[in-house]
């Protein structure tokens, strides 16, 4: 035991200095745990990163109850990417050690990044019950409260951080959000301002230039981008900014110079690739989607690209050998199955026609009038001046499918007014149809989901003015999808142009052969529109001097 310990404080020593040479050589040849364990933490240092974690595993072999051993355990999966090994090891250190702050912290840190935010919020409620006061739980709090709504509460924490003095740069970038939901843009550009300076991210970059495009702050946005495009970390963000903002030849342009100045990681590929579907030349997207995958196989988001240029060649063969792979790994996902749909069509497959079948699942639905309200025309009244409160920006975000026109930045669920909760209320009776119109079945995509429950994952404004269109899309992460009418040009209710007017079928990119819109509808003031996530649509531009607004939602079964 003397040798043990002896062994331990010199390797402990030699690991706190830096001399894992040293450190290796003490702790070699105890099977000890506590040795085991330490020895574990130098492969880390060192980066051999599968000989650490076999050690991790033989010391809480050896001794399951110890908290740190496990808490380190899931540290080093995370960064592996085992996020299921690194869960439960997180959870095994919190059983062994309730209010274990660093498994309890790293715990609530994977699943923020999971999105799951419901089991976040129940791992930090007992951390700030036991450290109400301490940074770390409070900032990963908050950073729940956040995205679940609770704006409010958190950009006062985050505030709260920051007046006493911790003012890192995500703390002042997650402030930021929270005062971009609340409307107080001109103090959240200040946040990123600062937030960037001192720690630029590619998060950071991303919301930054977004608000100054939608403030129109053209100079502000051409003078970060081209400072970022110098920075190798931030080169790709940068160019699929350039890309988003309607310059998809200056995104190709600066990955070129980039590649002559730095080596670009495979993710580069994926840009160029969508920039040149933007600039319609497939062969070009091909090439770079292949150039990705020759570097990195499982990118998924290249992969819709590939698809997408060997659709727009009418090589839909091709692009469903790449698809049906996908289909099955992420079966919810709504753009695989578009891009299905679309290989479907393009060879003339009866599948195609049961797959969309627009008769059966694009639906509209007359919206209840809601409560406290006479009638639907009150009620439209009152919910379009709730909603200019709240379209705040000059034109669309850079990631969004409409073009000249404004979304509200909030959820609007998570906004505490009389007016939303009436519309979110009123929902309720025409959701619940179309659960029941469409029906049930596993053999359909839609169908086979069919819970006959479901929850909203969210929902917003959309102010289109005169030329103002909706890019055809899909919403990857849906499965109702929808479009509420608060407001429509008068040229929609006359114009024999389809002004207006929401379409079905046709892909945001051209085909061979083409393939065109299937369905529209006229859209009317309180009719509710219901479809399938999956099914590409859009809008025809509107020409005239008024206002198209609408209040449109997402919804997934429970």
């Amino acid at each position: 035991m003397h040798q043990l310990n002896q062994a331990l404080q010199a390797g402990y020593a030699a690991f706190q200095r830096g001399d894992l040479v040293t450190a290796r050589r003490q702790l070699s040849g105890f099977e000890h745990p506590k040795a085991v364990h330490l020895l574990a933490l130098v492969e880390k240092a060192a980066g051999n990163q599968e000989t650490a974690a076999s050690l991790f595993a033989r010391a809480v072999s050896d001794d399951p109850n110890d908290p740190e051993i496990a808490n380190n355990q899931a540290v080093l999966a995370m960064q592996m990417g085992q996020l299921e090994m690194a869960e439960r090891a997180f959870r095994r250190a919190l059983a062994i050690k309730a209010n274990f702050k660093q498994a309890g912290t790293g715990l609530g840190r994977l699943l923020i990044d999971a999105k799951r935010w419901a089991d976040a919020a129940a791992v930090y409620g007992p951390l700030l019950a036991s450290a109400p006061q301490d940074p770390v739980v409070r900032y990963g709090y908050a950073c729940v409260q956040l995205e679940t709504g609770a704006v409010e509460s958190a950009e006062a924490t985050f505030d709260a951080l920051i007046n006493s003095g911790d003012d890192a740069a995500a703390i002042m970038f997650m402030r930021a959000r929270a005062r971009l939901e609340l409307g107080r843009t001109e103090e959240a550009i200040v946040d990123l301002r600062k937030s960037f300076a001192d720690g630029p991210t590619d998060v950071c970059l991303r919301v930054y230039a977004g608000v100054l495009w939608m403030t129109r702050d053209q100079d502000g946005f051409s003078q970060l981008l081209a400072a970022a495009a110098k920075e190798a970390d931030l080169v790709i963000t940068t160019a699929d900014l350039y890309r988003q903002s309607g310059q998809p030849e200056k995104a190709v342009e600066v990955l070129a110079a980039a590649r002559q100045a730095f080596s670009l990681p495979a993710d580069a590929w994926t840009v160029e690739a969508t920039a040149w579907i933007d600039l319609n030349d497939a062969a070009a997207a091909e090439k770079a989607a292949q150039a990705c995958l020759a570097e990195e196989s499982n990118n998924r988001i290249v992969q819709g690209s590939l698809i997408t240029a060997l659709l727009m060649q009418g090589k839909a063969d091709e692009a469903l050998e790449y698809t049906l792979p996908m289909r099955k790994a992420e079966p919810n996902d709504q753009h695989w199955i578009a891009c299905e749909a679309t290989a479907l069509r393009l060879l003339g497959s009866e599948s195609y026609d049961k797959l969309v079948d627009m008769d059966r699942f694009v639906r509209a639905y007359a919206l209840p009038v809601p409560e406290g309200f006479a009638d639907i025309e009150s009620f439209n009244r009152a919910f379009l001046e709730v909603l200019d409160r709240w379209h705040l920006y000059k034109t669309h975000p850079l990631e969004q499918s409409l073009r000249e026109g404004s979304q509200t930045p909030r959820d609007l669920t998570t906004i505490d007014d009389p007016v939303i909760r009436a519309y979110v209320s009123a929902l309720d009776q025409p959701i619940r149809q179309y659960m029941e119109d469409i029906g049930n079945g596993d053999d359909h995509p839609m169908t086979a989901r069919n819970t006959g429950n479901y929850k909203l994952t969210g929902s917003w404004s959309v102010k289109l003015q005169g030329g103002g269109w909706h890019v055809n899309h899909v919403h990857p992460e849906g499965w109702i999808s929808s479009s509420y009418y608060v407001v429509v040009p008068e040229e929609t209710k006359t114009a024999d142009n389809k002004a207006g007017w929401i379409k079905f079928g046709e892909p945001p990119f051209a085909t061979t052969p083409p393939t065109p819109a299937q369905k529209w509808i006229c859209p009317e003031a309180g009719l509710l529109v219901l479809f399938p996530s999956y099914m590409w649509h859009g809008t025809v531009p509107i020409h005239d001097d008024s206002i198209r607004v609408t209040a449109p939602f997402d919804a997934v079964p429970v």
